[in-house]
């Protein structure tokens, strides 16, 4: 076989066999197909689509395209959650230490940001000292005394995804159905999984960013899954507005640690607690949502799942304090509301885009991430406001950043004379 004639065949419009996937895939793993190879057959996935099989053997392909893990001498539920990507996104920092308390084990895989939504990998790399290079021993010991890892995208980890995440992330080929699904899932099934529960965002900010392109993602991934002996739980939740009020690598740590705090904005925790109750239902550890819920709420409030979270972080090499010291001068430049009236909506997209102007994420495959970078949103919708008051501040190392940066984000934020309520944020679930 020679790459080219397949991606002759893939571009015009032909579906492509196991066979020629594997090919493929192989040469992505031995160097043979190059980054200008890739960024085609890329394109000519999310111009002609692919079919329920050539996803499934694109899923196989890339997940064995690396090393699998053993994790059968724990001997606790294995479940894990993934988001598909929205703006302010930092749940999964919560999950793992209210997880923590509970018998099951979560060895979490995460991403970079990808396109104009943050990754878990980039907030945890704002944290000075945070370890997610980790070996499977590393992996063996943090599941044996946390109950959790997080990790990043290892060389050995799903390789063939690896390297068509980064080049989908530059060249405009993000949103695909196909794509979508056998990148997360190629990662998910390495983790000897005994479930999976997926945050399908849907929304204004999301790659999905209707009910109809979300439920057909559920339904793709839900095929690959029900294929590999896979549990899973898809939760459909609202990205119409930036989770929380922080957006950005270390705004969103800091966030999480008011949040576990006490201190937690409403859709966070709402969220929160719902994503944790699929996986501790998932993973037959209680029998109803009403127990799975007041056992989170218990966790959550007695400050078990804060003490959990500072564990973890210190168990993978983290320092807070010396975290804390790196950030805390960070310019800032605020953006006053120029009318009286309601919050009534903010596009999320061009708000995520807005971070990356500022450096909070990648415009290239090879930028450096200013991790300090990010937003603060000082109200959302719904909210009340009067002339004069803060709507929002920028912030980054740069200042020179700040000025294109601020006028994109007045234009993402409406201010009209009636009220509309917040968008209603768990909108649909599905079990197999």
């Amino acid at each position: 076989m020679i790459i080219t004639e397949i991606l002759k065949k893939k571009r015009d419009g032909f579906e492509l066999s196991e066979q020629e996937i594997n090919f493929f895939i192989q040469g992505l793993s031995n160097f043979n197909v190059s980054d200008i190879q890739s960024a085609a057959f890329l394109m000519a996935c999310c111009t002609k689509g692919l079919s329920k099989l050539e996803v499934k053997f694109l899923t196989l392909a890339m997940r064995d395209s690396g090393k699998k893990f053993d994790f059968s001498s724990i001997k606790k539920p294995k479940v894990d959650k993934h988001s598909t990507g929205g703006v302010g996104d930092k749940i999964s920092l919560l999950i793992t230490p209210i997880l923590m308390s509970f018998d099951v084990a979560v060895p979490m895989i995460s991403g970079r940001g990808l396109g104009h939504t943050g990754g878990t990998v980039d907030k945890l790399e704002s944290i000075v000292g945070f370890n997610m290079s980790l070996n499977y021993e590393e992996y063996l010991r943090l599941l044996n005394s946390n109950g959790v890892f997080m990790a990043r995208q290892t060389d050995d980890i799903a390789p063939a995804d690896k390297k068509l995440y980064h080049i989908r992330d530059v060249t405009g080929t993000v949103e695909s159905l196909g794509l979508i699904t056998a990148s997360i899932l190629s990662k998910k099934l390495v983790e000897d999984l005994d479930a999976l529960v997926i945050d399908m965002k849907v929304g204004n900010g999301a790659f999905m960013q209707d009910f109809d392109s979300a439920r057909q993602l559920a339904q793709s991934m839900i095929d690959v899954a029900s294929e590999s002996g896979l549990k899973m739980r898809v939760i459909f939740t609202s990205m119409e507005q930036p989770l929380g009020y922080k957006i950005g690598n270390w705004l969103e740590i800091e966030e999480t640690i008011s949040a576990l705090s006490g201190k937690s904005p409403k859709d966070i925790e709402e969220i929160t607690f719902k994503l944790c109750e699929g996986m501790l239902l998932s993973a037959n550890i209680f029998e109803n949502q009403s127990i799975a819920q007041n056992k989170i709420k218990e966790v959550w409030e007695s400050g078990r799942a804060y003490n959990n979270f500072l564990k973890m972080i210190k168990s993978q090499g983290g320092d807070l304090d010396l975290s804390i010291e790196k950030y805390k001068n960070y310019p800032q430049f605020t953006i006053y509301c120029e009318k009286s009236g309601y919050l009534q909506h903010i596009d999320t997209l061009y708000t995520g885009i807005v971070c990356i102007m500022i450096g909070a994420g990648r415009k290239d495959i090879n930028d450096r991430i200013d991790y300090g970078a990010g937003i603060i949103l000082h109200k959302k919708i719904g909210d009340k406001i009067e002339k004069g008051e803060k709507l929002a501040s920028l912030i980054a190392k740069d200042k020179s950043l700040f000025s294109q940066a601020a006028d994109l984000l007045k234009s993402c934020i409406i201010i009209g004379d009636d009220y509309l309520e917040a968008p209603k944020l768990i909108l649909d679930e599905w079990i197999i």
